[in-house]
């Protein structure tokens, strides 16, 4: 556990270092982006709006997005009995520091999971929709208008990479 922490402190310190390096642009007002994640046996795939709520060159975070997403995960238990996938939305904010194109990113919010049976009516499906934090950690490229990358760890996404377009 101390070794996982140590990575990701290092990852956090290098990549907050190498955002702060670069000149100062404006954030985009809207971006929309798709991401894919696994985690073993879990898999996700969204789409996701993400709307300018504040930005301040002041403080530590420098933008501010309220984040939508939808999408759906699958689960493979190789049993058989478990098996399954369903839909995942969630709500939260976004924040953003670094200058330039390279950013750290941190979201946090709450998110829904909606089993499905998939047509399946048999005695022994249960439902586990329940509600989730949705907390991501990573790095997102992304200009004013144009191109956007992000990758990183999360609650639902797992270890994710997406793509996108700023506008």
């Amino acid at each position: 556990m101390k070794k996982l922490l140590s990575i990701l402190l290092v990852t956090f310190l290098t990549i907050n270092s190498y955002s702060q390096e670069n000149s100062s642009i404006e954030p985009a007002k809207n971006i929309i982006h798709g991401s894919l994640g696994t985690f073993i046996l879990f898999y996700q795939a969204q789409l996701s709006y993400d709307r300018l709520l504040i930005s301040s060159q002041k403080g530590f975070f420098k933008s501010y997005y309220l984040t939508v997403k939808g999408g759906a995960h699958a689960y493979l238990d190789f049993s058989g009995s478990r098996s399954g996938s369903g839909y995942l939305s969630s709500l939260g904010v976004t924040a953003l520091t670094g200058k330039g194109k390279n950013h750290f990113e941190v979201g946090l919010g709450l998110g829904y999971f909606s089993e499905s049976n998939d047509g399946n009516m048999n005695e022994d499906f249960v439902d586990d929709s329940q509600f989730y934090p949705q907390i991501s950690i990573g790095y997102r490229k992304q200009s004013s208008n144009g191109f956007m990358f992000r990758t990183g760890v999360g609650i639902a996404e797992w270890a994710y990479v997406g793509f996108g377009h700023s506008f």
